[in-house]
């Protein structure tokens, strides 16, 4: 509505000026007219007086038709015209104008955001970020600062490192794996601590001969020890969600790629449009320098011109004195040089509204360019502008990305160390537990073969005194049922321990297979138990014979004692038969006692 107001106010004031301008024209050819028909006067005197007060009056209507005459109120040139003829491509709906207001409001969000992130308490954490932050908190002040100074709309940058800064965030709050684990070692400093006291106390059980004790501690340290294998899972299972934590930020370099491929799209645009207006701004110069040629040209034409139609009227007027002294022998001539005067002030004033207005399309040509140049160098300016921005927001960018990088570089690695010590600590523990386990096994295996012996020897005294009727024969079938209960308990214990044996086993053997994996060298707790069952077998046997050899001593000296005795008694025998003899040299018939069970000497 208001432009349309400007435009009605603007045609009614260049109708006006051409009104004005008409009538200028008008007075000056209408006094030409005069001239003319004063020329066909017989008063010869009169006529030369009036002529020369019309010519004085001519020169001074001249003068004001020269200098009154104005066209700048008519359009000569416009933004269009100046595209065509200069071959711009740029027009003002795509160049900024210094009305146009900057936003960066999101600009200021995203530093906000980056104060909110310095102060997270976990930026220090494995790799600091503290310095990051600082960076890119410097950048965007910077970025805030250019961009007040400009007419750009920053909503499209501020977008880009959003996403970078939300796994900024994430990866700040990603678990701490040794706060996590803290309550767990605890546990099994504890447990440990636990297992100790009760190894003691099984040790001096051991010692002291109280067998039901120390099977009962045993009995403890195999739970302790199940507890100890079920904490070490839990700290799988620990690193193993923190692990899972960290995964997301592998794919760190896919965003920082897409920030650059956004950074990219966006600072060729601004340098494609940058480089259209440096080609505007080329064409318009060349135009301003042909238009000034152009102009000085036109000017001196002019002015050449004019000295020119000056020198012709002051020979008009000469000519016209000389004609006046000849007046009544020139007087066609004379009407015939009014009419070339009439026709040269006709042309001469046609000429000057042609002048006028090359002068008024020169003066609109340098507004219209002057103002398009403003624009196309404001342009260019923010396209600068736009450009450092971009280019220190990717900078940003790049650092943050790289931080998550580290960190999570950094948290796998710790991972993967924790989680082998992890599988170091299980293997210590594991082998504890099949160890107890085997040494229970063992035992409770002796058991059952002592417990079968008995058996078979209660089931042959029973038999025996079935045979012969023995009252004993109760207290044996007693005894066997008893032993009997006492081997089906045994026997269940036994398959609980090698369940028991089997489950741990089972449970072990990814972490075997991490161990292998890792190069770390070991010996199965299996393979230990096989070489500590041999040893102890070997040393009973050892035992075994050591009794058996004291027991063949004993026989070998009490027959030896019985030789001696038998040796001593013949040695007796003829002097016992000269001394106290029959007469008849015959000896006196002693009894010989038998050793006890059967054996002679």
């Amino acid at each position: 509505m208001g432009d349309s107001q400007v435009d009605e106010i603007t045609l009614e004031a260049a109708r006006k000026q051409k009104i004005h301008n008409l009538k200028l024209k008008t007075a000056c050819l209408e006094n030409e007219e005069y001239i003319q028909e004063l020329h066909v006067s017989d008063w010869s005197e009169n006529q030369k007086a009036k002529l020369a007060a019309a010519h004085e009056k001519a020169a001074e209507l001249l003068s004001a038709v020269e200098i009154g005459t104005k066209w700048n109120l008519t359009q000569a040139y416009d933004l269009p015209k100046l595209m065509r003829v200069c071959g711009l491509e740029m027009g003002q709906r795509e160049l900024y104008k210094p009305e146009d207001k900057p936003q960066f409001m999101d600009i200021i969000g995203l530093k906000k955001t980056l104060q909110e992130l310095k102060q997270n308490k976990n930026k220090t954490r494995i790799v600091s970020f503290t310095a990051v932050i600082d960076s890119a908190i410097a950048k965007t002040e910077k970025i805030e600062e250019e961009l007040r100074r400009s007419q750009l709309d920053a909503t499209q940058l501020a977008q880009v490192p959003v996403v970078t800064l939300k796994q900024v965030e994430d990866i700040m709050n990603v678990t701490n794996v040794q706060t996590a684990l803290s309550n767990t070692e605890d546990q099994i400093k504890v447990i440990l601590n636990q297992i100790e006291k009760v190894t003691e106390i099984q040790n001096v059980a051991l010692s002291d001969g109280e067998m039901q004790v120390a099977e009962e501690q045993m009995y403890t340290k195999v739970q302790l020890l199940e507890r100890l294998v079920e904490l070490i899972k839990m700290k799988f299972g620990i690193t193993k969600t923190v692990k899972d934590e960290n995964s997301p930020f592998a794919r760190v370099h896919e965003t920082q790629k897409k920030c650059t491929q956004e950074t990219t799209q966006m600072k060729d645009a601004k340098k494609r449009l940058k480089q259209r207006c440096e080609t505007d701004l080329k064409h318009i110069h060349d135009a301003i320098q042909k238009a000034d040629l152009e102009d000085a040209e036109a000017m001196k034409r002019f002015a050449t011109q004019k000295d020119k139609s000056e020198r012709f009227l002051q020979d008009n007027l000469e000519k016209q004195d000389e004609c006046w002294r000849k007046i009544q022998d020139l007087e066609r001539q004379l009407q015939k040089l009014g009419t070339e005067r009439f026709e040269e002030i006709k042309r001469r004033i046609e000429e000057n509204d042609r002048e006028e207005k090359r002068k008024v399309e020169y003066q609109q040509f340098l507004e219209v360019v002057s103002q398009h140049k403003k624009l196309l160098e404001l342009t260019v300016y923010n396209c600068d502008v736009a450009l450092r921005c971009i280019g220190l927001t990717e900078e940003f960018v790049a650092e943050c990305c790289s931080a998550i990088k580290a960190r999570h570089d950094k948290t796998n690695a710790e991972l993967e160390d924790l989680t082998l010590d992890v599988h170091k600590e299980y293997l210590e523990f594991f082998r504890m537990l099949y160890l107890a386990l085997g040494n229970l096994i063992y035992k409770k295996e002796k058991k059952m073969e002592n417990l079968d012996r008995n058996i078979r020897t209660s089931h042959i005294q029973l038999e025996f005194c079935i045979e012969t009727f023995d009252a004993n024969a109760k207290k044996h079938s007693d005894e066997k049922k008893q032993l009997y209960m006492i081997r089906a308990q045994t026997e269940e214990e036994l398959a609980m321990l090698k369940e028991k044996q089997a489950q741990a086993g089972e449970d072990f053997k990814d972490s075997e297979a991490a161990l292998i994996a890792a190069g770390i060298e070991f010996v199965h707790p299996a393979d230990e138990q096989t070489e500590e069952q041999l040893n102890r077998r070997s040393k009973m046997v050892e035992y075994r014979a050591h009794l058996t050899k004291q027991e063949e001593v004993k026989i070998a000296a009490e027959r030896e004692e019985i030789k001696r005795a038998k040796q001593l008694k013949e040695s007796r025998s003829p002097t016992r038969s000269l001394i106290g003899g029959s007469p008849y040299g015959s000896p006196t018939s002693t009894p010989v006692r038998q050793p006890i069970g059967g054996i002679s000497p």
